[in-house]
């Protein structure tokens, strides 16, 4: 047979190791317990899940209220800017045939200047004339007056001509 130290060594290894096994698990199961969420009943479960889904169906109908509010912003803006849009267009309208005037107004602008320069031009160009005839005419008189002068010398010349002459033959 064996040995009865042999055999009480071998029980008492194997309550060692079964209360070490124990004792592992033991803190396996605190350190699980105390880390994990309080466990609720499933009647509070039931609760809670009753009240998150009447919060879900306000926030839905309210959410459904939004939706239907910016639908109807968004309605309204397109119909402003379509408003606003046909504004604009009359205002281009409006632009271009007060362009059209002022364009008008500066060919005719543009048409009286140049009418009025030519005017000045052509006063000017009859003044310049005006001058040149009277500087002619001035010119002419002087002439005259040099040929008169002229004239008058030669008959003095003759005249003293016949003089000498007469003066001669005496």
């Amino acid at each position: 047979m064996a040995d009865p130290a042999k055999s009480s060594q071998t029980a008492k290894n194997v309550v060692i190791a079964l209360l070490a096994l124990w004792s592992i698990i033991s803190l396996v199961v605190i350190v699980v317990w105390s880390t994990s969420p309080d466990l609720k009943s499933s009647a509070q479960c039931r609760a809670e899940l009753q009240d998150k889904t009447e919060k879900l169906e306000g926030v839905k109908v309210v959410c459904r209220k939004d939706k239907v509010a910016l639908e109807e912003q968004v309605e309204a803006e397109r119909e402003e800017q379509v408003k606003q849009g046909a504004e604009i267009l009359l205002l281009l309208a409006h632009l271009n045939a007060t362009n059209a005037t002022l364009e008008e107004s500066r060919q005719e602008n543009v048409s009286e200047g140049f009418l009025s320069l030519m005017w000045f031009f052509l006063k000017k160009q009859i003044g310049e004339r005006r001058e040149r005839r009277e500087e002619r005419g001035e010119r002419g008189e002087r002439r005259e007056e040099r040929g008169e002068r002229r004239e008058e010398k030669g008959e003095r010349r003759k005249e003293r001509g016949e003089r000498r002459e007469e003066r001669r033959q005496s």
